[in-house]
């Protein structure tokens, strides 16, 4: 699941990291199920990350590291869709999740709505 930003450019380590940590802080606002905890290794070993989801929960997740990380809006709004398909994963999406995505997606300076990437993966799972 190697995100491409061109026909030769692949998200660097740092930034494979940073949206794994952010994601794993996301799901884990109404707790990580064994499904998401499974994406959540599968992009960081694809990435090439030698980290478990696990370890994640032990570094303080930082807002700053992620914004440095993803240093592109498109990397940014890629990071809000797998954080929405993430939050979907388990069947529901909970308001503590959605207002945390929307802290995060205004953190972020991300203008488009959320409820717009929302629409836009309508119909898209992580698998």
């Amino acid at each position: 699941m190697i995100i491409q930003r061109g026909t030769e450019e692949e998200i660097r380590p740092d930034q494979v990291r940073a949206m794994a940590h952010g994601v794993y802080y996301l799901a884990g606002i109404d707790g990580i199920t064994e499904k998401e905890r499974e994406l959540i290794a599968s992009f960081l070993k694809e990435g090439g990350v030698d980290l478990d989801p696990d370890s994640l929960a032990k570094i303080p997740f930082s807002l700053e590291e992620l914004l440095y990380s993803l240093d592109t809006v498109f990397l940014r709004k890629t990071f809000l869709k797998v954080c929405v398909l993430m939050a979907q994963a388990d069947g529901t999406v909970s308001d503590a999740e959605m207002a945390e995505l929307r802290r995060v997606a205004q953190a972020l300076g991300v203008d488009e709505p959320l409820d717009a990437l929302i629409a836009e993966l309508e119909g898209t799972t992580l698998s």
